[in-house]
């Protein structure tokens, strides 16, 4: 047998695999040299990577004489001449007092050409087998017990008894303490004949040995374990589950309690190959399991209001079928804000939290019904038409109307702008091309006089979106050549009491034509949307290098953090576009700033993006992952983009000291970043009070209302 190697690869799996093998393994050249090896081989020679690598073979092993060199050297000889694999069935080999035994199996590598690049060699130590060998059946050439060597003798039938009866006290130590559990069936009626503790802690109260499965675990039958069992011993095929539910009783008449295990049943086969029995191994998964379901729903729902949020709306296509209609219903509280100003934030979440029950409780059981923003509400109505959707959408109008909201013994009344869209029954538009147009049409319905439900139509979609595009692309554009784009600035403090480097995201405002500032969430989405938001960021970037050259510090620059969309990051000329702004200003240190991006456009071609980040990063700038802790696959990126600081998402941070989910994600977030060396920061630190819970969880700084308002960062650089 060969291995085929492409020398041209990045190789990142097989390497991993390589790397990680429980059994011994080194690759060798033509020379003898040993080019690699993985971890368990340094723990066989006993040797560090360091000390093994770039060494001759022989040379790592002084005790394997001549002699015992020649099996080895004509075992490499073999297989550099034919290419094929070749074993060796026994070496000795000398340390100090003692002696091993090897069986090596030496395997080509060959390259896409088909020549042998590298030698493998896969070392077994069969010392012990050996020596049982010979005690139960001792020759001249064969090794002895070191006891009985040094006696010059062979073992004696009753040492060899100790030793088996040793080894196997040892085995069941080992079988009965593993982590996992292990338990050992036979014949078709799956009948206990081993089991372990954690087995036995699994299922609870039973006598299990000499009992078949149906008679230990009755409750199990109806649940499909006995046909799981029954099928690998009759196929030979293994069974796999990940996370399996099962329903267990686990005290003497008690209700059925439920786990969740990753679970493998493999066959034993005997001599001839026939299945005698089935092996059950695994796992109790039920905490991790509870815990990933309970961060996917917080990840997938809004902590306030119980309902689904945007994530929901991802990857949604796929469940409608495109043969019927949908319809998609865009709903905003009107005069929501003066109850919110007026009262409060605690209010306005009662507010909120009323309004959700009048929406669920007049919506269809099949319909999807989220909240997407502070007081904007969707419902995805599938398979409707237009006249039933408009129906349904006046009805949640005229109830929300007769709502009447009382606080603090003022009562305060709202009402409900909507827009519909019908998509999926004459074309192929997606949800969030549909949410964008109910939007739209949400938003014309306000205009309009609000209390009412606007129906967005093809024809006049277009020219309103038209319209739209060319104001907003005009109004950016105009900004950025009049210098009408402004900096403001918000602090990033260390939490750990000391007044440390000073960092400041920036913050864009435009200032229109009547002096108004207006905030980014006007104008951030539309560049995003009508393609100009690349034009923007890089305009930003060279406020922030031109900021710095003309506010020279006495001591030290502070470390500004710039905000950078998905598009740019994931442009072609990334890395290149902000080379040639820092050229422009070669007295501003690229240490000093820290481009900030978020999570979901960080992934969105991680290979790119890694390679442009690792090669600013090289030239001295750093990153920051924005909204970090929002997919389940968050930490995996870790380890594949170069950043310096995660900002945990504020959606945790805002709501961790009410549940109790939230405060083990911050906590996970924060070991897992510490192990790594990277910086936590907490978003969205409104309250003071939110600052000695994140300091015990060991978040390193925090950012929010309730550490700095935003205001012109001029003004925030001349103050320090």
């Amino acid at each position: 047998m060969a291995v085929i190697i492409d020398v041209d690869l990045p190789d990142l799996d097989w390497r991993s695999t390589f790397l990680h093998a429980s059994a011994p393994a080194a690759i060798l050249d033509r020379e003898m040299v040993i080019v690699a090896c993985n971890r368990t081989y340094e723990e066989a020679s006993g040797k560090s990577r360091e000390e093994v690598l770039g060494r001759a073979f022989f040379d790592l092993f002084p005790g394997l004489n001549p002699e015992q060199q020649a099996p080895f050297k004509a075992s490499c000889d073999y297989v550099w001449t034919h290419g094929s694999a070749h074993s060796i069935e026994l070496v000795a080999y000398h340390l100090d007092e003692s002696r091993s035994y090897w069986s090596v199996v030496n395997t080509p590598l060959l390259d896409v050409n088909g020549e042998v690049r590298y030698l493998l060699t896969q070392p077994t130590n069969v010392t012990e087998l050996t020596r049982f060998r010979h005690a139960l059946n001792p020759s001249p050439g064969m090794a002895m017990d070191s006891a009985a060597e040094a006696a010059g003798r062979p073992l004696q039938f009753q040492e060899v008894q100790q030793i088996l009866s040793a080894q196997r006290r040892r085995l069941e130590q080992l079988f009965q303490q593993a982590p996992g559990f292990v338990c050992i069936l036979s014949g078709p009626r799956h009948v206990y004949d081993m089991a372990n503790d954690a087995y036995y802690q699994l299922v609870g109260h039973r006598e299990i040995i000499g009992y078949d499965v149906a008679t230990v675990l009755p409750e199990v039958v109806p649940q499909g374990f006995l046909d799981k069992l029954n099928k690998v011993y009759d196929t030979g095929i293994p069974f796999i589950g990940r996370a399996v539910r099962i329903d267990l009783q686990r005290t003497p008449g008690g209700d059925l309690e439920t786990a969740f295990i990753d679970l493998i049943y493999q066959p034993i086969h005997d001599e001839t190959d026939r299945i005698k029995g089935i092996f059950v191994q695994g796992h109790d998964v039920t905490e991790t399991h509870r815990l990933s379901q309970e961060v996917a729903y917080q990840a997938a729902h809004d902590p306030l209001t119980g309902l689904a949020n945007r994530r929901m709306l991802d990857g949604i296509d796929e469940e409608l079928e495109q043969v019927g209609s949908h319809v998609l219903l865009y709903l905003d509280l009107d005069h929501f804000k003066i109850v919110n100003d007026r009262c409060g934030h605690h209010a306005g979440d009662e507010l909120l939290c009323q309004v959700a029950e009048i929406l669920k409780g007049r919506t269809r059981p099949d319909d999807l019904l989220a909240r997407v923003g502070g007081d904007e509400f969707v419902i995805l109505l599938k398979d409707c038409t237009e006249y039933v959707a408009l129906e349904i959408a006046n009805q949640l109008r005229h109830a929300v109307q007769e709502l009447i909201f009382v606080w603090n013994d003022r009562r305060y009344g709202i009402t409900l702008s909507a827009g519909l869209v019908v998509f999926g029954r004459h074309d192929d538009t997606q949800v969030t091309r549909a949410l964008s147009l109910a939007d739209s049409a949400c938003f014309l319905a306000k205009e309009k006089g609000r209390n009412r439900v606007q129906i967005s139509k093809p024809d006049d979609q277009e020219i309103r979106q038209q319209q739209a595009d060319m104001d907003w692309a005009s109004r950016i554009k105009e900004a950025i050549a009049d210098k009408n784009v402004v900096l403001w600035g918000q602090k990033i403090v260390s939490l750990a009491g000391n007044d440390g480097e000073l960092c400041i995201e920036l913050l864009a405002r435009l200032i229109d034509d009547t002096g108004q500032t207006i905030p980014p969430g006007a104008f951030i989405p539309a560049a995003e949307r009508f393609g100009i938001v690349e034009q923007l960021d890089y305009h930003i970037v060279d406020m922030a290098f031109e900021l710095l050259d003309s506010h020279p510090m006495s001591v030290t620059s502070p470390l500004l953090f710039v905000n950078l969309s998905g598009s740019t990051l994931s442009g072609q000329d990334f890395s290149a576009a902000i080379s040639r702004i820092a050229s422009n200003y070669p007295g501003v240190s690229p240490g000093s700033i820290c481009f900030e991006v978020t999570e979901t456009s960080a992934i969105t071609n991680l290979a790119r993006t890694a390679e442009a980040m690792q090669h600013l990063v090289d030239a001295g700038f750093s990153f920051a992952l924005d909204d970090f802790g929002s997919g389940m696959s968050s930490f995996s990126y870790l380890e594949r983009l170069p950043v310096a600081y995660v900002k945990i998402d504020g959606e945790f941070i805002k709501n961790m000291d009410a549940h109790i989910a939230g405060e083990a994600i911050v906590e996970a977030v924060t070991k897992v970043a510490r192990a790594m060396g990277i910086t936590t920061i907490a978003e969205c630190v409104e309250r003071l009070e939110q600052v000695p819970l994140l300091q015990s969880l060991g978040v390193n700084m925090g950012q929010g209302f309730g550490i700095h308002l935003p205001e012109p960062v001029n003004a925030l650089l001349v103050r320090k």
